[in-house]
């Protein structure tokens, strides 16, 4: 059942609230769930929260009202339980209907910023939702399904792939789920004004930031925070970039929305197709003077120096898929043997966990097409 965007007035006991979407105030709602009693609702409202986004499908039957003596919950309702790692096999199906998704939202997104309507964001928010909720379970499957996923649009595939990194990112730096999920929505519309003006797709960012940010004005419901980091994720530390500001006056999400941002447009098949370690390499020149360290060292920890959906070639001549990152040990991620480029045939299919071996070691990343393959074939 898809997400429903309420006013806070239409708020019932027992619905199960994704996000703020329209506030007033300072209020930080640090984690979605369940809104389980009328006084929790008043708080909401006289803390200035406006409209919310609410899962239908999560819906409990309200709960009695609290006695006197006991204390409402100053944030929406008691937090999930932190989620169990899914099955790769699992989560596949739920996270592929994510990302098809993403990629009809995101293609709506585009189609009314063309067409100088308002974005819905609406969708965008149950997008960002869909991605958070995928990364909790398993990440590894949506970050190989970003990579082996057909470039059909550039513009496109590239903001639905920000989203994605981001997601995982977000995550694996524990950030409260509010602000994952508006870190989701601005990578999700940090280019649309590409799509507005066509001329700017080729050219550097920084030509784009001040016709997307005209075009989100349409929507008085983004929250400011999108638009800041949209503003600043072309700045540089050393104040190169674009505004020319230094260091602190860069805001953390857009420093984060800058890496991923940098990092997807050298791994695209569609820009310079650079291997993930040649890209990783490269951004951990541009520190400390333009990207923080620390953010990019956790950033790559996070998707892996061989990120899920890479294709590897073993020091035995075996080539295999990474499926799953091993933040601990980078570079002996879980793969998937499928094909001997030495003696050029294909083998018996086998998972195996590089860090609990000996024997096999990646050499380095490969490119199917010299071999004439289609990596989704082997999944």
């Amino acid at each position: 059942m898809a997400y429903q965007k309420i006013p806070v007035t239409e708020l019932q006991p027992g619905s199960y609230v994704v996000e703020v979407v329209e506030q007033r105030g300072d209020i930080s709602v640090k984690h979605a769930g369940w809104v389980r009693s009328v006084q929790a609702i008043a708080q909401l409202q006289a803390k200035g929260v406006l409209t919310v986004l609410v899962d239908p499908s999560r819906f409990l039957e309200a709960e009695k009202p609290a006695a006197s003596s006991e204390k409402t919950p100053a944030d929406i309702a008691e937090p999930d339980a932190p989620p169990v790692r899914h099955l790769f096999a699992d989560e596949w199906p739920r996270a592929e209907k994510a990302l098809m998704q993403s990629q009809r939202v995101q293609q709506l997104v585009l189609d009314a910023t063309r067409n100088q309507q308002p974005i819905d964001l609406s969708l965008v928010h149950e997008v960002s939702a869909g991605l958070s909720d995928s990364v909790s379970r398993n990440q590894d499957v949506l970050l190989c399904l970003t990579r082996i996923a057909e470039q059909s649009d550039s513009l496109l595939q590239h903001s639905v792939n920000c989203a994605v990194y981001i997601a995982a990112y977000a995550k694996f730096i524990n950030l409260p789920s509010d602000r994952s999920k508006t870190l989701i929505t601005a990578a999700l519309l940090h280019d649309v004004g590409k799509a507005l003006k066509p001329e700017l797709i080729h050219q550097p960012d920084s030509a784009a930031i001040g016709t997307s940010l005209a075009a989100l004005q349409r929507n008085k419901d983004l929250a400011g925070q999108v638009s800041l980091w949209i503003s600043q994720h072309c700045a540089l530390l050393d104040g190169s970039g674009s505004p020319s500001i230094k260091g602190n006056q860069i805001a953390k999400g857009s420093q984060m929305l800058a890496i991923v941002n940098q990092y997807e447009k050298l791994t695209n098949p569609a820009n310079s197709n650079q291997s993930p370690l040649a890209a990783s390499r490269y951004l951990l020149s541009l520190t400390p003077l333009q990207l923080d360290t620390e953010l990019l060292q956790l950033f790559i920890k996070c998707i892996g120096v061989y990120p899920p959906g890479t294709v590897v070639k073993l020091t035995t001549g075996k080539l295999a898929l990474v499926l799953e990152n091993n933040p601990k040990k980078p570079t002996q991620p879980k793969v998937k043997l499928f094909y001997h480029s030495v003696h050029q045939h294909h083998i018996i299919p086998k998972v195996m966990d590089l860090s609990r071996q000996q024997e096999e070691h990646i050499e380095g990343c490969v490119d199917l097409k010299k071999y004439g393959l289609d990596v989704r074939n082997y999944l």
